[in-house]
């Protein structure tokens, strides 16, 4: 599923203590509080390194205070509410769609300059425009997805193993679920989760599960066949049931019994952490087209007396460089179009063999539609991830598990 505030999370503990970091004389406040000074609150991991500890230096004259916040959103709402200790900057998730109801608390960008028609990717834009379009997000990362595939295994399997001939014969989904079979006559699996395979499913047509009138697509012929799909995939035991960032899927990876995976970019660190070899992994083109999901934007508060030095920084920031630098050392996949053009993205990775990886998914992130993102999503997809897992464990049929989802998603919506 699209996380609403997807962050590589393996950064957290690699890249950046818990504590707040201020780059100029400041107080422990969390909030604006009175010290004049221009404050921005980020999430453990979800700001290019570079960026953090360059910006001072770039803008000597503006007084800085960057504040870690780990429970970003949990506080900036509460001070939203509470009319008192907001930032003048704050990073926000993938579900930047649930202020749209208070999208009056946050500045539209292109009063400032930003200009939503380029150098960035579109559908990066046009998740943090809201209906009657005001941009109140500046574009972080992203996730583009791509296959995940062992070389060793797949020839094991007799499935190719250059990355242009699998992309090939996995171009479609029927293809993929060939190579999911082949995988599970040979022992191990070419499929996680799959709820990121319902994911893609959605995202590389450029349509969520509600559109952007708020409307539930529950008789949408691309959700239903997205969730079947996915969960015949369960049913007939051609995934490992493993979700990305825990101990089972970590020990599946360091056991051979999984091969492959559909995920996004940020996800490709995993695969070392689970202690997997260098040199035999690959990436082929996403199942059935082009998807990206997640990443985070950030925002200047209405309330900031900073706002044009606070756009300032913050374009500077998030430029091709910094989050080329991003993508470099804390696996941050830019939102930049010129960052997909830097060496350092382009460059043959030896982890997957002389691969130039980045090179695939700044493609995929270039060619991705933008997927409506609304407040409710979060709703649906609780759902279907419980249907799924439902169906996975063997507690209920395909279509029983879509049914109950269905009514559970009614009754939410309905009272929500």
């Amino acid at each position: 599923m699209r996380s609403s505030n997807h962050l590589p999370r393996y950064v957290t503990a690699l890249v950046l203590t818990g504590a707040a970091l201020c780059l100029s004389a400041c107080s422990g406040s969390t909030g604006s509080g009175d010290s004049g000074a221009l404050t921005i609150w980020y999430r453990p991991g979800s700001v290019p390194t570079s960026a953090v500890k360059g910006v001072q230096k770039q803008f000597p004259g503006v007084k800085l205070k960057l504040v870690q916040t780990p429970d970003l959103e949990t506080k900036l709402k509460l001070a939203l509410q509470t009319g008192s200790g907001a930032p003048d900057v704050a990073v926000i998730g993938n579900a930047i769609a649930s202020y749209s109801s208070i999208a009056s608390k946050f500045v539209d960008l292109k009063s400032l300059g930003a200009d939503p028609t380029k150098d960035y990717v579109a559908w990066k834009w046009a998740n943090a425009t809201t209906s009657d379009g005001r941009v109140i997000g500046f574009p972080i990362d992203t996730g583009p997805q791509a296959l995940f595939y062992r070389t060793d295994l797949f020839a094991k399997a007799g499935l190719p193993t250059d990355p242009a001939k699998v992309s090939a014969m996995a171009s479609t989904w029927a293809g993929y679920r060939t190579v999911a079979e082949k995988a599970a006559d040979k022992g191990f699996k070419a499929c996680d989760n799959a709820s990121q395979v319902y994911a893609l499913h959605l995202e590389q047509k450029g349509q969520g599960a509600i559109d952007k009138s708020g409307k539930y697509l529950r008789d949408n012929a691309v959700v239903r066949e997205a969730f079947d799909y996915s969960a015949q995939l369960l049913a007939d035991g051609l995934c490992a049931k493993a979700d990305p960032y825990s101990t089972d899927w970590s020990s599946a990876v360091a056991q051979n019994k999984l091969g492959a995976f559909v995920g996004p970019a940020y996800e490709a660190p995993l695969i070392s952490a689970a202690g997997s070899p260098s040199g035999v992994w690959r990436v082929a083109n996403p199942p059935g087209g082009a998807g990206s999901q997640g990443g985070s934007f950030m925002s200047i508060l209405s309330s900031s007396k900073h706002q044009k030095d606070a756009y300032a920084v913050i374009k500077w920031m998030l430029n091709a460089t910094n989050q080329t630098s991003g993508y470099v050392k804390d696996g941050l996949f830019p939102s930049s179009l010129g960052a997909f053009e830097q060496p350092q993205l382009t460059a043959p990775q030896a982890y997957f063999g002389g691969q130039k990886a980045g090179a695939l998914f700044a493609a995929v992130a270039k060619g991705s539609p933008a997927v409506p993102v609304t407040p409710q999503d979060g709703t649906v997809e609780g759902a279907m991830n419980t249907a799924l897992t439902s169906v996975g464990q063997g507690k209920a049929s395909v279509t029983k598990a879509w049914d109950t989802a269905q009514a559970q998603i009614d009754k939410q919506l309905k009272n929500g």
